[in-house]
């Protein structure tokens, strides 16, 4: 075999072990700890990370130097804020920083002006994801004075995503970690 060959299938070898090696299989264990969390319906979300939707008005603020280090328009370090999305029995809360726009006008409380809901949701679905042993969780709610429609992706590796709609604001996804609920 000439050199360069040699060279193309070695690379082409290396590529194939380095891709498949690199996939984030769930242990049994965790798989099963989603579930029971699920099951019961009680956990808790520290989201880490806020992914606004990014609109000229947010282009703006992180032009502007003002959003914290290390976060940009589309993703923002959420990490020493007090913020928490939780599921406990049929009651769902939820206390998350808002980044973005207001659609619809509303009041505008300094005291809330983050995502701010409790109570019992409508519509609640739970339902297996195909591709990673996760569970997917949609439900509406309404806050004081505004609706949210919620979806809520849960991963056996200890993560999950939210994305959360509003019926005055533009849209927020949030990323972080999934946790047992402790009472306190």
């Amino acid at each position: 075999m000439k050199p360069l060959q040699k060279f193309i299938l070695y690379s082409l070898l290396l590529s194939l072990v380095a891709c498949a090696s690199s996939q984030n299989k769930a242990t049994p264990e965790q798989v099963s700890a989603l579930e029971e969390m699920v099951a019961n319906k009680h956990f808790e979300i520290r989201a880490l990370w806020a992914q606004p939707l990014v609109t000229q008005s947010m282009n703006s603020i992180a032009n502007a130097g003002l959003l914290p280090p290390g976060s940009t328009a589309n993703r923002i370090e959420i990490t020493g804020a007090a913020n928490y999305f939780k599921m406990v029995g049929d009651s769902v809360m939820a206390d998350l920083p808002f980044f973005g726009e207001r659609r619809m006008g509303g009041s505008y409380n300094q005291n809330k002006g983050g995502i701010v809901f409790e109570g019992i949701p409508r519509d609640l679905t739970i339902v297996p994801t195909k591709k990673d042993n996760g569970k997917t969780i949609r439900f509406s709610i309404n806050g004081d004075s505004e609706g949210y429609q919620v979806i809520a992706q849960l991963y056996p590796n200890g993560t999950a995503r939210l994305n959360i709609s509003s019926t005055h604001r533009t849209n927020m996804w949030f990323q972080g970690d999934l946790v047992p609920f402790k009472e306190e």
